[in-house]
């Protein structure tokens, strides 16, 4: 259970690394990355560097870099443009899809703490990189391998215990709420977020007596035990986000007959296809 909110928007940026090249500078190695931010970077921010194993780095960013008809400038900041960021780091230390971020990534599992999942967060801005091979294995292993939040109705409210963990009473029933989907008539779709700025994008998500929004923390397995049910066709990340993503059954199912995620969660339900 999770009832940790309201996480701001405010300094929040992602920025998915879509290649890379790297100078030598007065002793020191300088790697330029390119892409797209998403919410706003300046000049000398410290920063995450966050691979799809979850390997991160700190660094700080050196420069803002950026080309007009003027030529190549170097802004203080830029928001939700194209920017090259030159940081000081050599090339071996940063790969493509890579994720430059100010969100620092939740990287237990702890109640306390609000859930952030910033390399999926900025994986989802790649969607001209879909049809990659290895923009596709590395999104597949983080997803895998993450924690996302999911609303839930309960008839009761589990009881603290004070550790991070809650237990439920006999007869409570929890409800995990879906959404439809037109490309499957008939069936629903298990809604899951990144984090919790996400979740709050969704208008009608169930709220408890008091206006709270309940929540569940799930790893990829949980999801793919709640989705196995002949009434569900799979789960989407991020519903209510222009860059959210459908995950279906059949991918579930390609997912979880690999054999890295065999040894690591044994066998998992089929989903009904």
């Amino acid at each position: 259970m999770s009832d940790i909110t309201g996480t701001s928007s405010a300094g929040r940026f992602v920025y998915l690394v879509e290649d890379k090249f790297s100078y030598h500078l007065d002793a020191d190695d300088i790697t330029v990355v390119v892409g797209t931010v998403h919410g706003t970077v300046h000049v000398h921010d410290e920063v995450y560097i966050i691979d799809h194993t979850g390997k991160t780095l700190l660094t700080r960013i050196k420069q803002l870099e950026s080309m007009s008809e003027k030529g190549t400038e170097h802004p203080d900041q830029c928001t939700d443009s194209p920017i090259a960021l030159i940081l000081g780091l050599s090339p071996s230390e940063i790969d493509k899809f890579c994720v430059v971020t100010s969100i620092k990534p939740w990287v237990k599992q702890d109640v306390n703490q609000a859930v952030e999942n910033p390399y999926l967060l900025g994986m989802l801005h790649g969607e001209r990189f879909r049809d990659d091979n290895l923009y596709f294995s590395k999104f597949v292993y983080a997803a895998a391998h993450s924690f996302f939040l999911a609303p839930v109705s309960m008839n009761k409210k589990p009881v603290d215990n004070g550790d991070g963990t809650a237990t439920f009473e006999a007869k409570s029933q929890i409800r995990f709420p879906t959404l439809s989907n037109k490309s499957f008539p008939g069936k629903t779709t298990l809604a899951v977020f990144t984090d919790w700025i996400e979740l709050g994008k969704w208008p009608d998500a169930p709220k408890d007596d008091n206006g709270k929004i309940q929540t569940m923390i799930l790893r990829f397995p949980d999801i793919v035990h709640l989705v196995a049910v002949p009434d569900m066709n799979g789960f989407v990340i991020n519903a209510f986000s222009d860059t959210c993503l459908f995950v279906p059954a059949s991918l579930i199912d390609q997912i979880t007959s690999l054999e890295g995620y065999r040894k690591e969660n044994g066998d998992s339900p089929k989903t009904d296809n």
